[in-house]
């Protein structure tokens, strides 16, 4: 493992689950474009993340996003 992330990425991790909630709460009308960013980032840090054999967590802040990422992932989103 690099020494760049000798903790994980779980301040990676952190950062797309804000900009995911941010989206997904913040905004009058989500960009689906940038969900699905979002979505695509945290998929592959969460895998990076278990492949190093570190566990991962929904929580950034003391604040538990995990039911936030639940009702993500049962979204159907379809692309065109």
């Amino acid at each position: 493992m690099s020494k760049k992330y000798e903790n994980g990425y779980q301040g990676k991790i952190q950062y797309w689950t804000g900009q995911l909630n941010a989206e997904v709460m913040n905004t009058k009308v989500p960009d689906i474009q940038v969900i699905k960013k979002c979505l695509s980032k945290l998929e592959y840090f969460v895998g990076r993340q278990e492949s190093l054999g570190l566990s991962t967590t929904n929580v950034m802040g003391g604040v538990d996003f995990g039911e936030t990422l639940e009702m993500l992932n049962n979204l159907k989103i379809t692309t065109n």
